[in-house]
């Protein structure tokens, strides 16, 4: 059975109050949001911006990964790329995958930017065609970040 959103922005909220208030990693400037999920075949796809990440989750609509080692990684062919996820196993949770779009937000300024970007990039996973790999690599995460913030070309 999937994991209702509402759950996974509930259970990282118990997380940063228990474990991550005020730890160096942390953005006050942010909050746990779950950002643009929605169908992926059987499995929910969207981002988790937190006050210490920002990462991909896919929740699984079934019990295809919790079979799979704790941490171990498997590739999803998205139609805007593949990506590499991670997978966690949780008591309280259940099985996520996840894959880290930011492994620290401390430059985000605001909740409203750090949602932006992960709506972006998932509207280009979500994109077919958005990466061709023949031609040139596909966006960085700084020239993501830049164009979000309005500075066009900004370099790595």
């Amino acid at each position: 059975m999937p994991i209702p959103v509402a759950a996974l922005e509930d259970y990282f909220r118990k997380v940063y109050d228990e474990r991550m208030r005020g730890l160096a990693v942390v953005n006050p400037a942010l909050d746990v949001e779950a950002v643009g999920f929605s169908r992926l075949d059987e499995h929910e796809l969207g981002a988790l911006v937190t006050p210490w990440f920002i990462n991909l989750l896919l929740l699984p609509g079934s019990d295809r990964w919790d079979d799979r080692a704790q941490g171990g990684t498997c590739t999803i062919d998205l139609p805007g790329g593949s990506v590499d996820f991670t997978i966690a196993h949780d008591e309280e949770l259940g099985t996520t995958l996840s894959a880290a779009l930011f492994g620290t937000v401390a430059d985000f300024p605001d909740q409203a930017l750090a949602r932006d970007v992960a709506a972006e990039t998932l509207r280009l996973l979500r994109q077919t065609g958005a990466r061709d790999d023949s031609k040139e690599p596909g966006m960085t995460r700084r020239e993501l970040f830049g164009r979000l913030a309005g500075q066009e070309g900004a370099e790595e």
